[in-house]
């Protein structure tokens, strides 16, 4: 059982789909920045903890891209939903999802997808332009939700990205 179980989350949280979505969130950085920076590495690793966790997921996908960052976060919070834990576990999913956030961008760099800049610890997208044929029905949603995150974060600083989302940077 627990084999198949391994088998299940790999096929769901593979690197390649997650050089994918931080690609997507890499370019909706830079084009959503004032100055059209590149996004900060230690962004691209909220991403798949947020992307791969289905109701952390399904939050971010129903959050309308305009309300931002503050009202996906306000959302773990309302009474109706009291799902803080989730907002709280987003910081322990990061530590334990590194290794495969460090595959993804592994495999987006060699894929030529993002560029690392040593220097600013920062991802450069090197395409903007969105993947539309190939792409299954299922990853639209995932692909869409990784550029949310980019545009939420190209809005507010690196400590205000991290005090909204209870981690540490």
């Amino acid at each position: 059982m627990a084999t198949t179980l391994n088998l299940e989350a790999r096929s769901v949280q593979n690197p390649g789909l997650g050089a994918m979505l931080l690609w997507r969130c890499s370019s909706a950085f830079s084009d959503s920045h004032e100055r059209a920076d590149a996004i900060a590495l230690p962004l691209l690793f909220l991403v798949l903890p947020i992307m791969f966790h289905e109701e952390t997921a399904h939050l971010l996908i129903s959050t309308q891209r305009a309300s931002g960052l503050r009202k996906f976060a306000e959302k773990f919070q309302l009474a109706a939903q009291n799902k803080t834990d989730l907002l709280l576990a987003i910081g322990p999913r990061a530590q334990t999802m590194r290794r495969l956030t460090m595959h993804s961008l592994g495999i987006a760099v060699l894929s030529r997808l993002i560029a690392i800049d040593q220097k600013s610890a920062s991802a450069v997208a090197l395409s903007r332009t969105p993947a539309i044929a190939g792409i299954p029905a299922s990853v639209r949603p995932l692909l869409t939700g990784a550029e949310k995150l980019g545009f939420w974060f190209a809005q507010l600083s690196l400590y205000e990205t991290a005090l909204l989302l209870q981690v540490r940077i």
